[in-house]
């Protein structure tokens, strides 16, 4: 099972490589059968195919993201608050769930997001 470092490792990089929009960047972070659910509830992504089509796409759409809250972590879970900021709209923020595989690979996402939940 990874660390606490190593996941809060992970997770920096996550916010860096979905800010810097870097696809290829982001799969790497995530085990090949992971699932994804964006948001929670509404869609979910299976396997690492699925979810890149669905990160080629978010990628395309213009907004930053910065690291709100810390990150929490029990055992191999996670969880952490992300500032999104798009043009024309108010800031909001997204919770974002977190479970990792032992080698350290994201196996399960989940986002809850909340464009009512201005910053």
């Amino acid at each position: 099972m990874p660390t606490r470092d190593e996941i809060c490792s992970v997770i920096d990089s996550y916010v860096k490589h979905l800010g810097d929009h870097d696809v290829d960047q982001l799969m790497s972070l995530f085990a090949a059968d992971a699932v994804q659910h964006e948001p929670l509830g509404v869609q979910t992504f299976r396997g690492i195919d699925e979810i890149r089509a669905f990160g080629t796409g978010n990628a395309k759409v213009a907004f930053t993201v910065s690291r709100y809250s810390p990150i929490t972590v029990t055992g191999r879970f996670a969880a952490m608050q992300l500032r999104v900021q798009r043009e024309g709209m108010p800031d909001f923020l997204s919770t974002d769930l977190f479970e990792f595989g032992d080698d350290g690979k994201i196996v399960s996402l989940s986002v809850v997001l909340d464009p009512k939940a201005q910053v």
